[in-house]
């Protein structure tokens, strides 16, 4: 029987008896669903073009045969599609797929059929692009199934898996999903009836190497069909090295068992033939006295490679765990750098760095602090050079304490800065190259009036008048409640002032115009106690008035008299009660000097009608004090000019030291700043003055509390710590990108700069780092020369850290791995130990084939390569040879050539050598006429 009779029915007879004998059920159910297709898309066009041009012109009758027409068509196209699918060699999903398409195009259809035609090209709601959307994305799915087919869904050829019957489905063994299967072939012999066969199947051999093209995997089947049947197994009676040279002319051996099997191989590949031999040579003469390696607690390895020498420590796994920074030109180089490794290591602190450390150095004569990030980037130097290492210990720890309220300013750019000075409070205003332009008041000590004042030169100083007084001036100022004014020195001493408002400066100036009048003309009053005065009003009244020797008034008249006899006899009353008073007419202006009830002395001058024309500004600890201050006004006032001072102004002056000087003059009398140094002349001094005004309008003002940052532009925008004094503590070494790296850059240091680790390298210290691919650390010195690093990074710092403390147990007491001419190591690679040989030189020159899971194992192969190695004899076999290998706990063959590489080895691993060689045997025999079937 054949597999297409496997179906059964008329449509399977039809296909056998006029096209031919099928491969499967869906090929015949594909030829006959192309057919159907075919015939009704075919049916519907013909209606459409017979039917409808002579149908009545009944509307209801040409709607009808149109639908009918449409239909037919519509649905002949995609089942013909379907057919096509079903003929070519796909799988099921590429079939599921297509019906679903079928699905979608017959749900356009039966749309197409409720729409029209009264919804339909037009008509209605006009549902016309929806249902041929619908319709256009079944038809794709099939249409794409078809042209997709090569790339996505489909196998050419017979060993394309169908997955819908089952009939052509290629046993998995053959395309390398299992080792073990059954075929059932279904054959005819000539003239006979079909028939079938079950064939058991088994995997015997697969390539060592993929091709990298189907023409090539082919040509290496036919090399392989033309060398199995002339190759041979290697059949030794004793242990043997075989040499090989490639295609390329390079040399290596193996050493075989008796068996057949691989024991060792060379650790090197070489140029020549005589390389190889006296690598050969050395394994059999050196390898059976040849010592094992061994480690207890951690050693030392110096070794080769190429014309370099290094050297790595080890622990009792033979893992490394400290290496060399470096390169040696020869091995004394790299045995010296060892032995620096092995006195400092011991007491090497470990430096954890994050995100900044101090390290206290000397220099020269010196001690110094710097600042370092977690790379150990050097980020600042203490500027200052320090007698010991306590005091720089304690000047980094002072520094340090303070950044967190450190203000950062920008060098170049003018502002005040206010800083406590000596216990007080001043400030200073700088310019664009920094130089101090002007300072405050030496007297004002307190903060909160020293930024103030600052506030004010800042708010004042741009449209402030610049003027000199001449012994002494009259200014004319604004107060809460009017104008007011004063007569004041040229240091500044105020002799005389009235305090009371006057609405307008002209009235100030009047009444400033009436002190000089009236002080020329006033008399002096004077009196130890209370005095009665007699006076007569601007109205022309007359009054009287009792005061005290302060010039308190004690009781007045309370009214006013038509004549002086009359003021005088009701003054007489009270003057019986106060008997020692004096009596005191005033007629004109008059001066009066009087002690207070603290006991100290003033004077004022009161106009003819009594009232207080001006006030000494001062009292005097004595009476002639309060005198002279008077006679100062009477001298001086004549001549003394009237200006008005409105927010600020500049005074030129000169000091003891004849040198022009200014001061900046609030209106309130208070002195804002100062110049900080004098001048030769007068000009120079206003020149300063002219310079100050645009540097202090609006400048910004900050606080520098203990030190502050100060940030260069012209730098790279490198920054210096400085102090109140501006004293540069710490120099900065670290450049920016920009303004808002350096920024963060600073946030960063005032927010975590304060719990920065001091440390000092005395010897060496061990630095500890995170770097891109985990942690890391290093054996440095103070100059930071690197003596030895890690072998390996660590993904958290718990496990650097141990590797640290066991290096620092082990190195001082590791001994050096060292042997005179060869000797055996141990390695652990992928959770099995191998041995290798080495050279003098620690190159390796044999290695073992075989990996074992203890060390044990490993150990005991070495004593039986040992024992072969003194009776190994040397073969060169020129044609391919099966050899046999033990892997994974068992035994597997391999065909190689000449050249020794291997052509093709077992599809499995066999319990022992007798099934491994059987299986051999098998494909010996049956390979070279075995057939080519190429899945894909």
């Amino acid at each position: 029987m054949s597999r297409a009779n496997a179906g059964s029915g008329l449509m399977f007879s039809l296909y056998e008896q006029y096209i031919g004998e099928p491969k499967s059920n869906k090929q015949v159910y594909g030829y006959w669903l192309f057919l159907v297709g075919c015939v009704i898309g075919f049916a519907g066009v013909l209606l459409f073009v017979t039917m409808i041009p002579s149908s009545a012109t009944d509307g209801i009758e040409v709607s009808v045969t149109a639908r009918l027409a449409y239909t037919l068509a519509g649905a002949g196209l995609p089942i013909a599609i379907v057919g096509i699918v079903l003929l070519l060699p796909v799988r099921e999903r590429a079939i599921n797929a297509t019906l679903g398409g079928l699905a979608v195009t017959g749900i356009g259809i039966l749309g197409f059929n409720i729409a029209y035609p009264d919804n339909w090209a037009g008509y209605g709601q006009d549902y016309t692009i929806p249902v041929v959307a619908v319709y256009a994305v079944g038809l794709a799915v099939i249409a794409g199934v078809v042209v997709l087919v090569p790339f996505l869904t489909g196998k050419e050829g017979m060993l394309v898996e169908d997955e819908v019957r089952g009939l052509d489905a290629h046993p998995p063994v053959l395309v390398g999903q299992k080792n073990h299967g059954t075929l059932f072939s279904v054959f005819r012999r000539p003239g006979e009836e079909w028939t079938w066969r079950a064939v058991q199947q088994s995997a015997i051999a697969a390539s060592v190497e993929a091709a990298n093209s189907r023409t090539a995997a082919k040509d290496a089947v036919a090399d392989l069909k033309s060398k199995v049947s002339n190759a041979r197994l290697l059949e030794i009676t004793t242990a043997a090295f075989r040499l090989y040279e490639d295609e390329q002319g390079v040399w290596r051996w193996v050493l075989l068992r008796d068996d057949g099997s691989v024991a060792a191989e060379s650790g090197q590949r070489y140029d020549s033939r005589d390389a190889t031999e006296d690598s050969v040579s050395f394994t059999k003469d050196q390898g059976p006295a040849a010592p094992v390696l061994d480690i207890d607690g951690a050693a030392f390895d110096v070794y080769r490679e190429g014309d370099n020498w290094y050297w790595r420590l080890l622990d009792e796994d033979r893992s490394v765990i400290a290496k060399g920074p470096e390169t040696y030109d020869d091995e004394p180089s790299a045995d010296d750098a060892v032995d620096d490794v092995v006195d400092r290591i011991g007491d090497a602190r470990v430096l954890a760095v994050d995100p900044f450390g101090v390290e206290l150095y000397e220099d020269g004569d010196g001690w110094r602090w710097r600042l370092l990030d977690a790379d150990d980037d050097e980020i600042a130097v203490s500027e200052p050079t320090f007698e010991s290492r306590r005091q720089a210990e304690a000047d980094a720890d002072d520094v340090l304490g303070h950044v967190a309220d450190a203000t950062v300013v920008e060098r170049g750019r003018a502002g005040y800065e206010v800083y406590e000075d000596d216990g007080g409070w001043r400030w200073r205003l700088l310019d664009t190259d920094d130089g101090v332009v002007a300072e405050s008041n030496p007297e004002a000590t307190d903060r909160s009036a020293v930024q103030t004042d600052a506030r004010r030169m800042a708010a004042t100083a741009e449209d402030a008048e610049t003027f000199e007084v001449d012994d002494a001036d009259y200014e004319i100022y604004p107060g809460s409640d009017g104008w007011h004014w004063r007569f004041v020195t040229e240091d500044r001493r105020v002799i005389a002032d009235r305090t009371g408002g006057y609405e307008t400066p002209e009235d100030a100036s009047e009444a400033i115009e009436r002190v000089r009048e009236q002080a020329q003309e006033a008399d002096l009053l004077e009196f130890e106690t209370a005095a009665f005065q007699q006076y007569q009003t601007v109205a022309g009244d007359w009054r009287w008035r009792l005061i005290d020797e302060g010039g308190a008034v004690l009781a007045d008249s309370g009214e006013a008299y038509d004549s002086k006899d009359d003021a005088g006899s009701a003054m007489a009353t009270l003057k019986e009660k106060a008997p020692d008073a004096d009596l005191l007419e005033i007629e004109t202006a008059a001066f009066e000097l009087f002690e207070d009830d603290g006991g100290d002395w003033g004077w004022r001058l009161i106009d003819e009608g009594g009232r207080l024309v001006a006030d000494g500004a001062d009292r005097h600890a004595t009476k002639q004090g309060a005198r002279e201050a008077m006679d100062f006004l009477v001298d001086h006032s004549p001549d003394a000019d009237i200006r008005s001072v409105e927010g600020a102004a500049f005074q030129l002056y000169t000091d003891d030291a004849d040198d022009w000087r200014w001061r900046c003059i609030h209106e309130t009398n208070d002195v804002l700043a100062v110049a900080p140094d004098g001048h030769a002349t007068r000009d120079e001094a206003s020149t300063s003055v002219d310079e100050v005004r645009p540097t202090a309008d609006s400048a910004d003002i900050d606080v520098i509390e203990d030190v502050a940052f100060e940030v260069d532009p012209d730098r790279g925008r490198r920054w210096d710590l400085i102090d109140r004094h501006r004293e540069t503590l710490v120099e900065g070494r670290e450049q920016y990108e920009d303004a808002e790296a350096a920024r963060q850059a600073i946030e960063q240091l005032r927010s975590e700069g304060g719990d920065a680790t001091i440390f000092a390298i005395d010897e060496a210290a061990i630095r500890l780092s995170d770097m891109a691919d985990g942690w890391r650390w290093e054996l440095i010195d103070r100059d930071r020369t690197v003596y030895a690093r890690s072998a390996d990074s660590y993904d958290v710092r718990a496990r650097a850290a141990s590797v640290i403390d066991e290096v620092r147990s082990l190195a001082p007491e590791a001994g050096e791995l060292d042997f005179e001419t060869a000797g055996f190591e141990l390695v652990r690679e992928d959770g099995q130990w191998y041995w290798q040989l080495l050279d003098a030189d620690e190159t390796v020159v044999a290695g073992g084939s075989t990996g074992y899971e203890d060390r044990g194992g490993a150990v005991d192969a070495i004593d039986q390569i040992r024992e072969m190695l003194g009776t190994a004899s040397v073969l060169e076999i020129d044609d391919p040879t099966f050899e046999v290998h033990q892997r994974d706990g068992g035994w597997i063959w391999r065909l190689v050539d000449e050249h020794g590489d291997a052509l093709a080895e077992s599809a499995e691993t066999y319990p022992t050598r007798s099934d491994a060689r059987e299986r051999m045997n098998t494909l010996k025999e049956h390979a070279p006429e075995g057939a080519l079937s190429v899945a894909g």
